[in-house]
């Protein structure tokens, strides 16, 4: 049964979309690293259908693997990012070359490749807010002048 038939592709259509061979499509709908959404292979001469997400990751996919990452990692990676039942379209996907991380917002990042382990990640600029507020409030406890705090901010900010 098709879920949604507005946006259903097959595998012909991704392979022109995507460039993506429909052999190497039906590979990966194989091994389970990205199935078509809407219409499972059901036996010889039977139609995938595709979704617009399953397009977005096949392409996530196709570029990974541009970048010299083995279909093993990515595989891995990809359970691990379903694990994580976040939506696919809210999370930013970064490589080093060696692992893939999966981020949803500044505080979330995980290594999807070491079991979702989570990833310490500091933004330096939110942290400066964070500390001129810290050094304001320390600042107006101790009399420091408003014009003396703005040129040490602005020395740290460059």
């Amino acid at each position: 049964m098709v879920k949604n038939v507005e946006f259903a592709f097959t595998a012909s259509d991704v392979s022109k979309i995507t460039g993506i061979s429909v052999r190497r499509l039906a590979y990966w709908d194989d091994i389970e690293l990205v199935q078509p959404g809407l219409k499972a292979a059901s036996g010889k001469g039977s139609r995938r259908l595709y979704s617009l997400q399953d397009l977005v990751e096949l392409t996530v996919v196709a570029k990974l693997l541009n970048s010299k990452l083995p279909l093993q990692r990515i595989r891995k990676s990809f359970s691990c990012i379903r694990s994580l039942s976040i939506p696919f379209s809210e999370l930013v996907i970064i490589s080093n070359g060696e692992s893939i991380y999966a981020c949803k917002s500044n505080d979330f990042v995980v290594d999807t490749l070491r079991h979702g382990q989570t990833v310490l990640k500091l933004v330096v600029a939110d942290l400066l807010r964070e500390v001129e507020e810290q050094v304001v409030a320390f600042g107006f406890a101790r009399g420091i002048r408003s014009e003396q705090f703005d040129l040490a901010v602005a020395q740290v900010s460059g």
